[in-house]
């Protein structure tokens, strides 16, 4: 709330009539100091009353998960701020401002024409997230200009919008549809299953591979019949991620894990596989599209650092893969203890990454990619 320049000179002026009419003994000059003060007075009033008889209303245009907006670092995110007019009077250009937080880029301002008494206007801001974590909009404030411009005020409509900002989806390799018989794939690597195998027989259509031909019913039923081998119904993945011993947020290391964690889970659970993340010894399920869009929250509001291990996990025996996330070696085998004796995993250690060669970006880039076979170990063992 202050007064401009025009608005200063009235205020001056008028004083100066008032003191004129009374040093002088001109009483003509009273009302005009007067009037030329309740001018700026009026006008500072007005701008007040308009400025609180305001309201907002913002939105993010990305999915909300349990009431928060969920964006996603790198990716263009459009916000909207709809301001409504509560007063019967039209209302002239005034300035909206956006003040956020970081990692969301510098604040935002756009100046609007006007509004009629009693309307709405829609203003869009868009900005670019450039760190995982709990960002936002500090808050959202309006400015105006008293009438005859003798006055400008400045008033904060809404303060605090959280939007949790979600590591970014990489590039991954992309594992065989859940739909696929594995062991009867053309493939000459071994393969070891995890359950009974199902066999049941259907009507032969192009592409079959021949050898998969079962001739006991082929005669019975006089045409092509092939085997085929039913899937299990709901093939699962595991993923584990530890950041014990990460540094001060943001940790680039700590970071490349938790957005292959993302883009890991995003990938199976796209090729129609369970996925099971554990992430400091909290297990996130992910069966169906809400429960993957809770775990990119639960991912944009991790505070890396944490010690905790994740009790047995029995179920993870007839798992179609287990990925070890893990800052060193031996917190990863501190990870893998959990896992039921025989199955095998893969590491991902921070340790390992070059980092140097182009920061978190240079990890995922073309030359540093993650390898499309992480470092497999062998059976565990007690």
């Amino acid at each position: 709330m202050r007064l401009t320049t025009s608005g200063f000179v009235f205020l001056i002026a008028g004083i100066a009539l008032i003191i004129s009419a009374y040093r002088f003994s001109l009483p003509g000059m009273l009302p005009a100091g007067i009037l030329l003060i309740g001018l700026v007075a009026l006008s500072l009033l007005l701008a007040i009353i308009t400025s609180r008889r305001m309201e907002v209303t913002l939105s993010a245009a990305v999915r909300s998960v349990d009431g928060t907006p969920v964006a996603e670092v790198g990716r263009p995110l459009l916000l909207r701020a709809a301001l409504r007019n509560r007063t019967p009077l039209p209302i002239g250009p005034f300035g909206v401002d956006l003040a956020f937080r970081p990692g969301l880029g510098e604040d935002q301002g756009v100046r609007v024409p006007g509004i009629g008494a009693s309307s709405s206007v829609t203003v869009e801001a868009e900005c670019t997230p450039t760190q995982r974590g709990v960002s936002g909009v500090d808050g959202v404030a309006v400015s105006f200009e008293g009438p005859f411009g003798l006055s400008a005020v400045s008033h904060t409509l809404l303060r605090g919008y959280d939007i949790a900002v979600a590591p970014r989806l990489e590039q991954m390799p992309r594992p065989p549809k859940a739909g696929l018989a594995q062991p009867m794939a053309d493939t000459s690597r071994a393969l070891r299953g995890g359950t009974s195998r199902d066999f049941d027989t259907r009507e032969y259509v192009p592409g079959d591979d021949l050898r998969h031909i079962h001739w006991t019913s082929t005669a019975r039923h006089d045409e092509l019949m092939v085997r085929h081998e039913a899937e299990e119904e709901h093939p699962f993945a595991v993923i584990l991620l530890d950041t014990a011993g990460a540094g001060e947020h943001p940790d680039p290391a700590a970071e490349v894990l938790i957005s292959a964690v993302q883009s890991l889970a995003s990938v199976y659970f796209s090729a129609g596989y369970e996925v099971l993340c554990c992430i400091d010894g909290t297990l996130h399920p992910v069966r169906e599209t809400r429960g993957a869009e809770r775990l990119r929250l639960a991912l944009a509001s991790y505070e890396t650092g944490g010690t905790e291990l994740p009790g047995t996990l029995r179920g993870a025996s007839g798992a179609a893969d287990v990925a070890v996330c893990a800052m060193t070696p031996q917190r990863a085998s501190a990870l893998e203890s959990a896992l039921p004796r025989g199955t095998r995993s893969r590491r991902l250690i921070a340790a390992d990454l070059d980092l140097d060669a182009g920061g978190v970006d240079g990890v995922f880039a073309t030359g540093h990619a993650i390898p499309q076979e992480w470092k497999r170990l062998g059976r565990r063992r007690r």
